[in-house]
């Protein structure tokens, strides 16, 4: 049994060992895509943070919830907040019916685009009323 168990485990090890160049190069490119879209993904979070945060901003000013995404901008240059408005393709704001928030948005990922790869991070946000 033991004798059948260690050749059992050999036979991965080599093959595992033994792939061939097209294996490997199929596996270093996976690796390096995985490795992207974790990239693309904190990138995301960390400018709709600043989105949510800035449009809590926003209605703590004026009283509201925006409107537009540039009369946001315009807030935003008025006020000189931190904020990269090129850092959104598309941004979309809803008042729902319980007075919160709705954010659509589409986080501008073109700087980690190849010829190979295209990544998108769009998605929406709820942000509640106090």
């Amino acid at each position: 049994m033991r004798a059948t168990c260690l050749l059992l485990g050999l036979s991965i090890w080599l093959a595992a060992g033994c792939a061939s160049p097209a294996d490997k190069a199929r596996q270093a490119a996976l690796q390096d895509y995985n490795r992207t879209q974790r990239e693309v993904a904190a990138y995301a979070r960390a400018k709709v943070n600043l989105l949510t945060a800035a449009t809590k901003m926003f209605r703590s000013s004026v009283g509201r919830w925006p409107q537009t995404y540039q009369e946001f901008g315009n807030y935003i240059a008025a006020n000189s907040l931190p904020f990269d408005m090129l850092a959104f393709n598309d941004v979309t704001f809803s008042t729902l019916k319980d007075g919160s928030l709705q954010i659509y948005y589409d986080v501008n990922c073109s700087g980690f685009n190849t010829k190979q790869y295209q990544f998108t991070q769009t998605g929406t946000v709820n942000i509640k009323t106090k």
